[in-house]
């Protein structure tokens, strides 16, 4: 009987008394205090009504009227496009993306068949005079030309987003 019925060690605060606009605490920890702790409160949903009447000034652009015959901006100079890029083909970014990949593949898969000297494929045997020149041919060049292409992607790509932003009407 060390311990006397007064005596308390711990207390929870009591939520029945607070109001309700008071922010409530989550396991004894205050909101304020529950950020820091990684416990994310869900901001409450708010419910938003617009109402828009004929005759408001609200402007909307010429070629979304319904009577018009005004293309979008993202459709706009189409037709100019379709005649400029038709007089020359552009290859497309992934070709040059694809190409790079294989070349570098062939040519480390180069390297180390030269190290090992036991040919994948058997077309060479490792004692052939030309075994080293082709596999020297392919690592030498194949890197370099790998480099290159990946190059030639990313600026066809970025050629590409951009000529896309200006039919958007971004740039």
């Amino acid at each position: 009987m060390a311990a006397s019925a007064t005596t308390t060690f711990f207390s929870l605060p009591s939520i029945q008394n607070q109001h309700a606009s008071l922010p409530t605490p989550f396991l004894g920890v205050p909101q304020c205090q529950s950020k820091f702790f990684g416990i994310r409160k869900k901001p409450p949903q708010k419910l938003v009504v617009v109402a828009v009447t004929k005759d408001s000034d609200e402007k909307v652009p010429s070629w979304a009227k319904p009577d018009s015959d005004e293309p979008p901006p993202w459709a706009r100079d189409e037709a100019n496009n379709k005649t400029a890029s038709s007089s020359g083909f552009e290859v497309p970014f992934y070709v040059y993306l694809l190409a790079s990949a294989i070349t570098a593949i062939a040519a480390v898969g180069s390297i180390f068949e030269y190290v090992n000297q036991k040919p994948v494929f058997g077309l060479l045997p490792y004692d052939s005079v030309f075994y080293a020149p082709v596999l020297g041919f392919f690592a030498f060049t194949g890197i370099p030309s790998s480099i290159f292409l990946w190059y030639k992607s990313v600026q066809t790509a970025n050629k590409e987003a951009e000529e896309q932003d200006k039919r958007d009407g971004y740039l």
